[in-house]
């Protein structure tokens, strides 16, 4: 295991997908969802087919491997996740569909535990729980708006985490840019089915390159998220995934021009705060692990 290496890595899926969840949000104030996730899916599985057959050929070959049946059933969850995810955020304030997927660490290090027999002591615990409460403390979702839809927001998480944890049950001979390939096709597929019950929305050039350009970094966050989970312990990186909310702040004012208040720079220092803790008890672990 490659602590440091995973930690690196979900850092970098999450500031990677942020920048996609911006050129989309951009986007869909001209283009409805489906036809947006259907296009920038079928450019990303564009992508990565070319990038394979130019400079990885030999990947292919893995394509036949029986792993590859455990590759397509995280495909579908991963699939189902992100349309329940899309369904609560176009029926809940972002705030509150914020705050119930952030508690997705929580729930990959309880799956962890159960099932991949990870150990989390009690400093780990804490350290996830402060964190949650500094994300909470950022977004500040309002009680009144929370209905039936946070299941469904629920739901959407608890299919994250289940993704999470079957990513590292995928074999490690398989290639994780075959496992970011079968992401890619699953979440396309599923909107092409959605978008193909709806009147079609003419497309500019401009918002084209868009989503061309979006799902280079939507490549690159599967990418990297696949090989935190693959290289390291799931209830070590899943934390990290709070940084979401670090890059969010910052591409809100950079974009949008959107200022924290006091509650949300105190939630900042807590998160900050728990991430560094984590970094310091894993370099104080890792060589007992070794040892």
């Amino acid at each position: 295991m490659d602590a440091r290496r995973g930690i690196l890595a979900m850092c970098l899926s999450m500031a990677t997908f942020l920048v996609n969840d911006t050129l989309v949000k951009l986007i869909s104030e001209r283009l409805p969802m489906d036809q947006i996730v259907l296009i920038r899916g079928l450019f990303a599985s564009a992508m990565i087919l070319a990038w394979l057959a130019i400079a990885e050929p030999w990947t292919l070959r893995f394509v036949r491997h029986p792993g590859m049946i455990r590759v397509g059933w995280r495909a579908a969850i991963d699939a189902a996740s992100t349309f329940t995810f899309l369904w609560a955020l176009f029926s809940m304030p972002l705030a509150n569909v914020s705050a119930i997927g952030l508690s997705g660490p929580l729930m990959v290090t309880v799956l962890a535990v159960l099932f991949l027999g990870e150990r989390v002591h009690w400093r780990r615990w804490s350290a996830i729980g402060a964190g949650l409460a500094g994300v909470v403390m950022i977004v500040q979702p309002s009680g009144e708006a929370f209905n039936w839809f946070s299941v469904v927001a629920l739901a959407a998480t608890l299919l994250g985490a289940i993704r999470d944890v079957m990513t590292r049950r995928v074999a490690q001979a398989i290639p994780s840019i075959l496992v970011t390939l079968a992401t890619a096709v699953a979440v396309a597929g599923v909107a092409g089915v959605s978008a193909a019950v709806r009147a079609w929305t003419p497309i500019a050039i401009s918002d084209l390159l868009l989503l061309a350009l979006a799902s280079l970094f939507l490549i690159g966050g599967y990418h990297f998220v696949i090989v935190a989970m693959r290289v390291a312990e799931a209830s070590v990186v899943a934390p990290f995934r709070y940084t979401s909310i670090l890059w969010a702040l910052l591409l809100g004012y950079v974009v949008w021009g959107d200022v924290p208040n006091l509650l949300a720079l105190a939630g900042i220092a807590v998160l900050v705060a728990s991430g560094l803790y984590l970094l310091h008890r894993e370099r104080i672990v890792q060589p007992e692990r070794r040892g």
